[in-house]
């Protein structure tokens, strides 16, 4: 595989690599992922996931997002077979996921934990990112190349083979995606990734999700409680709290309606806040919130060129 810089691979609208990452066809006209009415109960009697309904597209990015205890790590473990719902079903790639489909359930997805430590149990990390296609039986040829782009993508290949206990956090994060990525699941789960990684691991993270889902036609579904990175990452919000779906809609309308995010207790994002506030404190209503410094520049420096060409026609 050709030497390649990553940041010049993963802005390209176009693979330049022409990596072979496509994941798995799903039939025509299933959901990669689908949950109905699911619900869930821990032993003390808590109901952790209420009646939980929603599908994912081939292809498409949705973040998930709540405070502390509203069931998204609970929810994410129901969609990955992890756990068993009490009532519901979920579906992964149309075929339901019950004790039998959740021996196959890796085929269909993949998810990173919280703490990459906990999913990560080879002696050597190329070992590990292999462990997934060793089980597929893949060739042993094309093993190698997966597992080398896989690296390479995640920034790693330097690690292939450093022993797991002598990563820091943040590489184990790394060496989880690249095994991940290297399987080539149709849907990938995500929770909190961006935890514990420093900010330039964070930008490079996020330019990876983009780089998988635009070019690659990966689906994500990606647990945050940073709201800042939420536009940056999917096209699509869903709001959890008290272990219900409170909202599901496009990321620009969830994210700017400031008092659906405090009724689930949490933050939009910093500078949709100040703008929202602002228009509080001038007594104006807000019809216009921006989801990032570069959306509010662009459009505080086109509307003084608005207003002339309004006072212009008005002439």
């Amino acid at each position: 595989m050709p030497c390649q810089r990553i940041v010049d691979i993963l802005r390209s609208a176009t693979c330049p690599q022409n990596c072979d990452l496509t994941p798995m066809k799903i039939p025509e006209g299933k959901a990669v992922m689908e949950c109905r009415d699911l619900h869930f109960h821990y032993h003390d009697g808590k109901e952790a996931v209420a009646g939980v309904s929603f599908s994912i597209a081939p292809g498409e990015a949705v973040a998930l997002c709540g405070p502390n205890g509203s069931g998204k790590t609970t929810l994410l473990k129901l969609l990955t077979g992890l756990l068993s719902p009490d009532e519901g079903e979920v579906r992964l790639g149309g075929r339901v996921l019950d004790d039998a489909g959740a021996k196959e359930a890796f085929r269909i997805v993949g998810m990173l934990f919280q703490d990459s430590q906990d999913q990560l149990f080879c002696n050597y990390v190329a070992e590990d990112v292999a462990y997934g296609l060793k089980q597929l039986g893949v060739p042993q040829a094309e093993i190698r190349d997966r597992v080398d782009l896989a690296l390479h993508l995640c920034e790693a290949e330097h690690l292939a083979h450093r022993p797991i206990h002598h990563l820091s956090g943040g590489e184990m994060k790394r060496v989880a995606l690249a095994g991940l990525i290297a399987m080539r699941s149709p849907v990938l789960v995500l929770d909190e990734p961006t935890s514990g990684l420093d900010p330039a691991a964070s930008t490079h993270l996020i330019e990876l999700i983009q780089h998988l889902n635009h070019t690659h036609g990966s689906a994500f579904l990606i647990v945050t409680h940073e709201m800042d990175r939420v536009p940056l990452l999917a096209r699509r919000v869903l709001v959890m709290e008290g272990g219900r779906l409170l909202a599901d809609g496009d990321t620009r309308s969830i994210l700017t309606d400031v008092p659906l995010l405090e009724q689930a207790r949490l933050q939009p994002p910093a500078i949709t806040k100040f703008y929202f506030e602002k228009a509080l404190r001038d007594g104006k209503k807000a019809d216009w919130l921006p989801l990032s410094v570069e959306e509010a520049l662009s459009h505080d420096a086109a509307s003084p060129r608005l207003l002339e060409a309004e006072v212009s026609r008005a002439v």
